[in-house]
């Protein structure tokens, strides 16, 4: 997209809401001088060097406070305009009346995202260092921040820039083949461009494949807690989080719907969530008695296998197995939590059968209340490769163990293939994910195409993959994309 320069100069509170000790106010475009110099009672605003706090009183007609002016001069600036800081007292009603006055002198209020759309019109940063500005923001662990920052810093841009040039070669080789067919033969061209497409697509790989990794660190690690009732489930769950979260009773069926709750460690948010106990039993309509219903196929909505009839399950906790179901299917790493303490039944078994395929951690809860500390009845019940831990939600033993390995067990799935844990530049955008996969689908059917049909063919996938790319950094960005992405941000950035 070319560079664009707007002739109004905009204002706006670039602080949070509320009252603080210190607010600023950003103002950015050419009569950003002339408009803060008129609201000082002294000469020296006019005359601010760049990039140096200078110390002055800041006039109204109806206040006055003692400020510090931040002059940035254009080019070098965030938005590549005049750019002047207001460092006020961080009073919400004397920031907005400081914002009023400066309007009523020729400013305009900025929109949503305003001075960041200028640096992007301007060359100041490309639109995915745009969006990484919105990530850092809303960054919620180490990781996340160094991921987001590296993007910040234009490792991405950089290696989409050179994506770019492929493409862009690629097309011109083709153009010229095709219109100067005598000082080149197509078998020629044909294996130079297919040797540019399948580099390119190796590299577009690459960058894909470590999308798993950023939806690890934009997300978290997702853990289902997994249990039949009062294994100690919600306990355990309270008890990693270090506070009451779920309600713990004596009652079966007490979590009833899933209970989602972050935490970090080391660096890295893990996402632990409680979920309803799998258990056995019929389904029983509120206000009929058991003896009343013939068990028939009645429910296909769920996928519920009745066992016997011990136990009566409301429509409620049903819809809670199957949430449970969902959540276990969804998670990176699935805590199964069995009680130490008693022989495993049926109801374990359909436990374990839902662990299948998963990577799963194997908890004996209740390892207090184990005869001389030991589960004879469980050493047959698991696998031998099965990684189990005993613990006590009563006592907190080895509960941080369950969070060490949670931890490792994913870092693993990263480095053993899933993602290229090295690579320096990590994929935590979906907007991002989707172009590169548009790119990478439009580079496959060229490189088929390229087989069997004549090259003027391919152009349009060669076109569409650049187009796809160019989405990210924002070159080919249409201005709906554009005014999506920065209506996204605050205003004020």
């Amino acid at each position: 997209m070319a560079k664009q320069f707007v002739d109004t100069t905009i204002v706006a509170i670039a602080t949070p809401i509320g009252n603080g000790g210190v607010g600023i106010i950003r103002i950015s475009g050419g009569r950003a001088i002339e408009i803060v110099s008129k609201c000082f009672s002294n000469s020296q605003i006019i005359e601010l060097e760049p990039r140096m706090a200078t110390y002055g009183k800041f006039e109204t007609p109806h206040f006055t406070d003692r400020v510090i002016a931040i002059y940035y001069p254009a080019p070098n600036s965030f938005t590549g305009e005049d750019v002047i800081e207001i460092h006020a007292h961080g009073g919400l009603f004397l920031l907005q009346k400081i914002v009023e006055h400066l309007v009523s002198l020729g400013a305009t209020q900025a929109t949503a995202g305003e001075f960041s759309r200028r640096a992007f019109l301007n060359g100041k940063m490309t639109l995915d260092q745009a969006e990484a500005i919105i990530e850092t923001i809303s960054a919620e662990s180490e990781a996340h921040l160094a991921a987001t920052g590296k993007i910040y810093q234009g490792k991405l841009r950089k290696k989409l820039f050179e994506l770019e040039e492929n493409l862009i070669s690629c097309m011109a080789r083709i153009t010229a083949s095709l219109d100067y067919p005598e000082h080149d033969t197509e078998a020629d061209t044909v294996d130079s461009v297919d040797c540019c497409l399948r580099s390119t697509k190796a590299e577009l790989k690459s960058l894909i494949d470590t999308a798993y990794e950023g939806r690890i660190i934009t997300g978290g690690i997702q853990i289902a807690v997994l249990g039949k009732p009062n294994v100690g489930k919600s306990s355990l769950f309270n008890s990693i989080l270090c506070r009451d979260r779920s309600i713990v009773t004596n009652a079966a069926g007490t979590t009833t719907d899933t209970i989602s709750e972050p935490i970090l460690y080391k660096g890295m948010k893990l996402v632990f969530n409680d979920t309803a106990g799998i258990r056995c039993g019929r389904f029983v309509m509120p206000g009929l008695d058991v003896s009343d219903i013939t068990i028939k196929e009645e429910i296909p909505t769920y996928e519920f296998r009745i066992k016997d009839v011990r136990d009566d399950i409301s429509e409620v906790e049903l819809i809670g197995i199957e949430r449970t179901k969902k959540v276990v299917a969804d998670a990176d790493v699935v805590l199964a939590i069995f009680d130490g303490s008693t022989p495993p039944d049926d109801e374990d078994e359909e436990i374990l059968k839902l662990t299948k395929g998963k990577e799963t951690i194997f908890v004996l809860n209740k390892y207090d209340l184990m005869k001389n500390n030991k589960s004879e009845h469980y050493k047959k019940f698991f696998d031998k490769k099965a990684y189990v831990i005993k613990t006590s939600a009563l006592t907190g033993e080895n509960v941080e163990k369950i969070k060490e390995h949670v931890y490792t067990l994913t870092t693993e799935q990263i480095m053993l293939g899933k993602t290229p844990a090295s690579s320096d530049i990590v994929i935590t955008n979906t907007r991002h994910l989707q172009e590169l996969n548009n790119a990478y689908s439009s580079i496959s059917g060229a490189l088929t195409a390229l087989k069997i049909m004549t090259l003027d063919c391919i152009m349009i996938d060669v076109e569409n993959a650049l187009n796809s790319v160019g989405n990210i950094t924002g070159t080919r960005a249409t201005e709906a994309i554009v005014d999506e992405i920065f209506s996204r941000f605050c205003i004020g950035k």
